[in-house]
């Protein structure tokens, strides 16, 4: 079968090497997103550890602070990719970088919200309203699809802001 289509070994080969080099850029930049990952859950982190020490649930903006500290760190990174990028970087190529360090991040926030609901379970639950006991829903949507949506939002719109030699559908530079 090779030698009657001797390109299929060349194709094949071919395809190999790309996935190798596309894996070896993943892993030189796998830092670059773990050390966004780990800021922008700590950026979330930090309000959320406040909202529980204080133990009052009219407190609650604090969750928001988290998610705005969130998608502030999601513009900086954006930056930083940029700039990696040597500012040439396409649209495409910003916000893909963003959306690993979303995943990554909000994986690494739910482990930490879930550490310190349970570090802070007694305390937090004695200044809910009598009738409220969703707390324990709230914390994960606000993790999950809050940080995702304002996350999403940011690297996007960052993505659009930084973006330098912006050319329109006829190739002409946008000024």
């Amino acid at each position: 079968m090779l030698l009657r289509h001797p390109f299929i070994f060349i194709h094949v080969a071919l395809h190999y090497y790309h996935h190798k080099i596309n894996t070896m850029q993943e892993q030189r930049f796998f830092p670059y997103y773990l050390k966004y990952s780990i800021l922008c859950t700590l950026a979330y982190c930090v309000p959320v550890y406040f909202f529980f020490k204080h133990e009052k649930f009219s407190q609650l903006w604090l969750l928001y602070l988290g998610n705005m500290c969130f998608g502030v760190l999601l513009l900086i990174s954006g930056v930083f990719v940029n700039k990696k990028l040597h500012n040439s970087a396409s649209i495409k190529s910003m916000i893909t970088p963003g959306l690993k360090v979303i995943a990554a991040s909000i994986i690494l926030s739910c482990v930490a919200v879930a550490a310190l609901a349970l570090i802070f379970k007694d305390s937090i639950m004695q200044q809910a309203p009598t009738n409220y006991n969703g707390l324990y829903y709230l914390l994960p949507l606000n993790v999950i699809v809050v940080n995702f949506l304002l996350g999403t939002f940011a690297v996007t719109i960052g993505a659009f802001a930084i973006k330098t030699n912006q050319r329109n559908a006829k190739g002409e530079e946008i000024t």
